[in-house]
């Protein structure tokens, strides 16, 4: 307990000067950038965000208007929340705001940015995506697999039936319809059905894909004070590196 005391001691007057060195060149920097709430050192604005971020977010935009920076840590992050500037930013600067922001989760699962969903804009993303386009997402590919999903789909139509009239029974639609995606999925990669496929775990599958979408959205400290080490810290102290080292188990399992 000492030693994490004294760790405290010595890190915390170090970000505090960082902290506000940066505060005061970003104030003197020629750019003129969107207003921002009041900000604590270290923290940022994170004080704003409570347990329902978004209604806290329609708050400060309506008091600092439809374009402002929030610090959410040592990450500065513009929040845009007007039609007009949607446009400005998605259609006119489509180019410099095209790329993802990088967690360590996303990082984690698309094996460092390598994927076609969290890659980085660029010549390997485009290519990734022209191969995506030709060979999966053409209309005559698409059109091969029509009976696949039409089968699933009946397939699926008859259980809840069944189970309406049959059992009375309550339907569980979230495992449902993973059920039917998976099922496609399976048999228009793996030529098997999900359902009498031996090698595979349809409870197994769908715990890993739970937990896969969990990583995804779950934010660490890394994410928030990502230079200078202070964020692994603080993961390590917390447990968080655990649970990163978990999506990396994940990753392989989903992979395999």
């Amino acid at each position: 307990m000492s030693i994490f005391l004294s760790f405290l001691c010595l890190i915390i007057p170090i970000f505090i000067v960082s902290f506000s060195a940066l505060s005061k060149k970003l104030q003197s920097s020629k750019w003129k950038l969107p207003p921002s709430p009041s900000s604590f050192p270290i923290i940022g604005n994170l004080h704003h965000l409570t347990n329902l971020p978004h209604r806290c977010i329609h708050k400060l935009c309506s008091q600092y208007g439809p374009v402002m920076i929030l610090h959410l840590g040592s990450v500065p992050v513009v929040v845009v929340s007007s039609s007009e500037a949607a446009e400005e930013v998605l259609k006119t600067h489509d180019l410099e705001c095209s790329t993802r922001s990088k967690m360590v989760g996303t990082e984690k699962l698309s094996y460092g940015y390598k994927d076609i969903t969290f890659g980085p804009y660029g010549e390997y993303w485009r290519e990734m995506r022209k191969v995506a386009v030709i060979e999966l997402f053409s209309l005559k590919k698409v059109q091969s697999f029509r009976y696949i999903r039409e089968e699933e789909v009946g397939l699926m139509v008859k259980k809840i039936s069944e189970s309406s009239t049959l059992t009375q029974s309550p339907v569980d639609l979230s495992k449902m319809f993973f059920s039917l995606t998976a099922s496609i999925v399976c048999r228009v990669a793996l030529g098997q059905n999900f359902h009498d496929c031996e090698f595979i775990d349809q409870e197994k599958i769908e715990e890993l894909v739970s937990e896969a979408a969990d990583a995804l959205g779950d934010f660490t400290f890394t994410d928030l004070f990502p230079s200078g080490g202070f964020g692994r810290s603080i993961d390590w102290l917390f447990g968080k590196y655990c649970k990163q080292n978990r999506n990396r188990e994940i990753s392989s399992r989903l992979r395999l």
